[in-house]
């Protein structure tokens, strides 16, 4: 990226980032400040507040009658998250580390010239001594290469099954939703306790991942290695063999935070936050196809953002980070998928000064461009399933609010939401 580039992106990213903080303030100051809704806003809540009860009895909605909605919705969240969790987190970790398996097979065979008595091959290679080939004898070697375990999804779980049985696909989320439990808790806990912005906010979270980069290890081991009989505390990496997982816990963090914020400081660098569906109306009537064509891509630079950070940063740092911390693994413990330590670890002294700057850099590198594409193919495997399961219950929440009765649903909610939203204002009002 050429210098002049490089200054206007880092120029939109700041505008962004500030317009972002002054916004957060600005919420925050009507939070506490009053909502500072006008009397025709409030009249309207509280009519709104009203409908239901004036609705009359033929438009009451019964607790059970949601019940299926509510059963839908519950199930299709759970079936979304488990996917997400054993294709985006198990299969994926596995992907990163899989290292390509061949067998060589080694068939002596004789010329057609020789004179050697063909039994003499085959009653020699049934014997436990190697066959050693004479000068007559012609060795032909068949080199095969394996599939990858990873390269399905339906051999992935085949082979997670036939290593923990069913419940191996959800393998380390006991520890998975610790860690999360721990990391949400400690970055929310400084954050709203320091008041910081968006960037302090980030920061935290940067902290708190390299502080809790133990942790994280420890899942990514109960992912890739075979059942332990330990429990779960006592299989922690030492302390002093952590430190090459620093720096790519550091990056990796990074990486998600900047996934998230660079697409969101862009958006509120082309103030797409102070467009209205008015103003999409007005250019849409005038015909202004230039201001249309702009708004559209400027709405589709924030997601195009966001997909080439996570491809180009995020993606190599998740691989970097999988493959440093599966070559920590203790010694009399094994992965379930073969992983080749020596061609991560290379000819790297991690002993010596700047190894773990050396082991960071090379764990992206030993991972292969074969092997990049199959990681890509997993998660894009993974959103067209998560897709597939909202598409299908969409639809039949949408019979099922069809069953009901659209029209008393909708009045329902638009009821609920008034009186929430006046509830809110009430204790706003209490609380000052």
């Amino acid at each position: 990226m050429s210098g002049v580039h490089g200054a206007f992106i880092g120029h939109l990213v700041r505008r962004g980032m500030m317009a972002a903080h002054e916004h957060m303030q600005g919420m925050h100051g009507m939070m506490h400040g009053g909502m500072g809704m006008s009397n025709e806003t409030m009249e309207r809540l509280q009519h709104d507040a009203h409908l239901y009860e004036n609705a009359g009895r033929e438009n009451e909605i019964k607790p059970q009658e949601l019940l299926p909605i509510f059963i839908t919705a519950l199930l299709a969240l759970l079936l979304m998250a488990s996917v997400r969790y054993t294709i985006g987190d198990v299969m994926a970790s596995l992907a990163m580390i899989e290292s390509p398996k061949s067998t060589a097979v080694i068939e002596p065979k004789l010329p057609a010239y020789s004179e050697v008595d063909p039994d003499f091959i085959s009653n020699a290679s049934l014997e436990k001594e190697p066959l050693v080939p004479t000068e007559d004898t012609d060795v032909e070697i068949t080199v095969v290469n394996h599939k990858p375990i990873t390269a399905k999804i339906t051999t992935t779980i085949g082979h997670l099954q036939r290593v923990g049985g069913f419940r191996a696909r959800w393998r380390g989320i006991g520890i998975s939703i610790l860690y999360d439990a721990i990391h949400g808790l400690i970055t929310h806990s400084f954050a709203g306790l320091l008041g910081l912005g968006l960037l302090g906010n980030a920061f935290i979270y940067i902290l708190v991942s390299v502080g809790l980069a133990r942790l994280h290890m420890l899942w990514t081991h109960s992912m890739i290695a075979y059942p332990s009989s330990r429990p779960w505390y006592q299989r922690f990496v030492p302390r002093k063999n952590c430190k090459p997982v620093l720096l790519p816990s550091l990056v990796y963090a990074a990486a998600q935070q900047a996934t998230v914020l660079i697409p969101m400081a862009l958006a509120f660098s082309f103030d797409l936050h102070h467009v209205s569906h008015g103003n999409v109306i007005k250019n849409a009537t005038h015909r202004n196809c230039g201001m249309m064509m702009l708004m559209g891509l400027k709405f589709l630079a924030v997601p195009a953002s966001a997909i080439f950070i996570g491809f180009a940063v995020l993606l190599p740092a998740a691989v970097t980070l999988t493959r440093v911390e599966s070559l920590l693994l203790p010694e009399d413990e094994e992965t379930i998928v073969n992983f080749d330590r020596a061609a991560v670890l290379g000819d790297i002294d991690l002993s010596a000064r700047g190894g773990s700057r050396a082991l960071f850099v090379h764990a992206w590198r030993s991972f292969d461009r074969s092997a990049r594409w199959r990681l890509i193919k997993i998660y894009a495997k993974m959103v067209l399933i998560q897709f597939t399961v909202a598409i299908i219950a969409i639809h039949l929440a949408i019979a099922e609010i069809y069953i009901i009765g659209g029209e008393r649903l909708g009045v329902f909610l638009k009821s609920a939401a008034a009186q929430l939203q006046l509830m809110a204002i009430e204790a706003k009002k209490k609380a000052n």
